[in-house]
């Protein structure tokens, strides 16, 4: 960069010299050299300063990026942990087993699900045959739902894998307004999305 500038310096000052070649004199010509040689000199201070500069940024940036992943990573581990805090949850009791539990109407009404309860408490459960009275386990919200007969908009949110919450039926109805003419009037095997902000 500093020998572009010096040559772009020195080729622009070419015609102003042969120009004034002729009207000089010697001491005109070395006066209006070093005039020049001064200019140059502050131009390729200026260009020291500038590298200086730009060297700096660019720490600066790899700093400020490795700051940036770190606290992106960290952002990505805080909303995991804010989505298992907003889990339902529910006690083992005597007789219990995953699928069973995946089959309760206020779970999933679905014993296949029962992956999803063993993925969400693998710090638990070593053995997914294998669980124990009075354990708590996470139960994953669902992010879509299928309406079963019986539904109504309140019981839905009551269910531990929606948000364990009656009071929240109406966060369903905004979601689902497309398909929920009435909040009253839901029929079954209506699929509604279920937000999870």
């Amino acid at each position: 960069m500093r020998n572009i500038l010096s040559m772009s310096i020195i080729i622009l000052l070419i015609p102003v010299l042969a120009l004034a070649q002729e009207k000089m004199t010697e001491e005109q010509a070395q006066a209006e050299l070093m005039s020049l040689q001064e200019q140059l000199a502050e131009a390729e201070a200026t260009i020291s300063a500038l590298e200086a500069e730009i060297d700096a940024m660019q720490t600066d940036m790899a700093d400020w990026q490795m700051r940036y992943d770190e606290l992106s990573a960290k952002l990505a581990e805080l909303k995991e942990t804010w989505k298992r805090c907003q889990y339902g949850r529910y006690t083992v009791v005597e007789g219990d087993w995953l699928s069973m539990i995946a089959s309760m109407r206020t779970v999933y009404h679905d014993g296949a699900k029962w992956p999803m309860i063993y993925e969400a408490n693998k710090d638990k459960i070593t053995n997914p045959n294998l669980i124990y009275p009075g354990w708590v386990l996470l139960i994953p919200y669902l992010e879509v739902y299928d309406v079963v007969p019986g539904d109504c908009l309140w019981l839905i949110a009551s269910y531990l894998s929606i948000y364990s919450d009656a009071k929240r039926w109406p966060e369903i109805f905004e979601a689902n307004k497309d398909k929920i003419k009435d909040p009253d009037w839901i029929y079954s095997y209506q699929e509604f999305v279920i937000p999870h902000d």
